[in-house]
């Protein structure tokens, strides 16, 4: 028990960073909501995002978990995070460079001609995001999650007052007669205003993580670099495809159809894709804890035992989640999303449990794919995310034009559901891990049964409320048998 203690701690730490840090992100939706003019602008913000998600991944190099599989195998996590540094800061310059140089063909190509200042901007924040992630990875090595937590939420709040400013009070002075005012207040600047806020808090957050850069002094050793790059090339592969699931289906909602109502459907999916935001922050809070973690225990003989316990709690967690949300939706969904125009579209609700499905998926995948992070066999974990993202493009292409943004949802829970069975299979051939699906799997779906009664029969949903205890009195049925047991002997 000592080990999830210390493993629930430190998820809980990362945790108040990033979900609080995300929910306080989360409320400017109900401020773009409102603020945008048309239900289109935010689907451009939206659409200009997941073309950032697909750079992050090029601008990282998968470096970030290089850093964690190299500090312990060679032991030097200085030297290791100077080669990765000096790498990362190299590219970075070139890219911002390239995109300087060719910044309208690279928005002509984005779909955005008249915007080719949006090419510099984000080559900035990508190149900045990605030598933040190794400061980020090196306080997650060292066990520093208050650190980790304080410059997070810096770079959140800056994002958020930025926001504020350029969204909310710009407007606001304009129409009192303040004449500076007037140009961040146009409705055409607000979508720029956008990206500029996370720009600014981009390039603050480097300096709060100057005391870890400290290790450059360490230099770039080419051997080193050398492996790192064999170990983490594929992992450009893995978080390629993942974003392919994540985020692609807003690029191929614009591409796919009718250029009237493209960006409509983007606003809407994306708006309420963000009322999974519990769930998704817990996953996140939890990768971010359990990567350092796994990595630190793979010499451990008893490691497998030790991530099947995990994973089995974990899973107990997504379920509870799962339910809280689906109980708490018909609430959250007109809280956050203030405008009326969102939900003309009865499917935007419609779309939320599916999306819930998906990510208690992903977060089961990040446990069943850490077996080949910690014995170096990224390339096979690079095979099940292409086979993902190749399930998540033709599900796209052919669902979108005949479902629209819910052909997009339902392509998400099939590619995140075929990685865990994929991810299972292959890790048990390759690294056995014990894991108790015989506890794991009836706690889902007891969880996916409540969430489905919920949703489908009038007479429960005033009862909903009962769900949750129902939830945990099943665990401990699951759990208590066992326990006494142990007691006894």
């Amino acid at each position: 028990m000592s080990i999830l203690k210390k493993l629930a701690s430190q998820t809980a730490v990362y945790g108040l960073s990033t979900m609080v840090g995300r929910f306080l992100n989360f409320l400017l939706v109900p401020l773009y909501t409102a603020k945008l003019a048309l239900v289109g602008d935010y689907g451009v913000v939206s659409v200009m995002f997941a073309y950032a998600s697909f750079g992050a991944v090029f601008a990282a190099l998968g470096l970030e978990t290089g850093f964690f599989h190299f500090a312990r195998k060679t032991g030097e996590p200085a030297r290791v995070f100077a080669t990765a540094g000096h790498t990362l800061i190299m590219t970075g310059l070139v890219a911002v460079l390239a995109a300087k140089l060719f910044a309208a063909p690279i928005m002509e190509l984005l779909g955005y001609p008249q915007h080719p200042e949006y090419a510099f901007w984000f080559a900035l924040i990508l190149a900045a995001d990605a030598l933040s992630a190794l400061g980020f990875a090196w306080l997650r090595q060292q066990e520093k999650p208050w650190t980790f937590a304080a410059v997070r939420l810096t770079n959140i709040g800056v994002n958020i007052g930025a926001n504020l400013f350029f969204v909310l009070l710009c407007p606001y002075l304009a129409a009192q007669g303040y004449d500076w005012a007037v140009y961040w207040a146009q409705p055409e600047q607000m979508v720029s205003n956008i990206f500029l806020s996370n720009l600014l808090a981009s390039l603050v957050t480097l300096p709060l993580l100057v005391g870890t850069f400290g290790n450059l002094r360490e230099g770039l050793d080419r051997d080193l670099l050398n492996q790192m790059l064999r170990y983490s090339l594929p992992m450009v592969l893995v978080g390629l495809a993942g974003m392919v699931n994540e985020t692609l289906d807003r690029i191929l909602l614009k591409h796919l159809l009718l250029p009237g109502a493209a960006e409509y459907e983007v606003g809407v999916y994306s708006a309420f894709y963000k009322l999974s935001l519990v769930l998704t922050l817990f996953v996140q809070a939890f990768r971010f804890a359990a990567e350092p973690f796994f990595f630190s225990r793979s010499g451990d003989v008893k490691a497998p035992e030790t991530y099947a316990y995990v994973m089995r709690w974990f899973s107990y967690v997504l379920g509870f989640l799962f339910l809280a949300t689906l109980i708490a939706l018909p609430m959250l969904g007109p809280l956050l999303i203030r405008n009326p125009q969102y939900f003309a579209d009865d499917r935007g609700m419609s779309i939320v449990p599916i999306l819930l499905a998906a990510n208690v998926c992903l977060g089961l995948y990040y446990n069943v794919s850490i077996w080949y992070k910690v014995s170096g066999k990224t390339q096979w974990g690079a095979v099940i995310a292409v086979g993902g993202a190749m399930l998540t493009l033709a599900g796209n292409f052919y669902l979108i034009p005949r479902l629209g943004f819910e052909g997009s949802a339902w392509t998400t829970l099939a590619a995140y559901a075929s990685m865990v069975v994929a991810g299972y299979i292959w890790g048990q051939k390759a690294y056995p891990i014990p894991y108790e699906l015989g506890k794991i799997l009836p706690a889902l779906a007891l969880a996916f049964l409540g969430g489905y009664a919920i949703l489908t029969f009038p007479e429960m949903q005033a009862l909903s409320w009962m769900a949750l205890p129902a939830y945990l009195m099943a665990l401990w049925l699951l759990e208590g048998p066992r326990k006494k047991i142990r007691n006894r002997s």
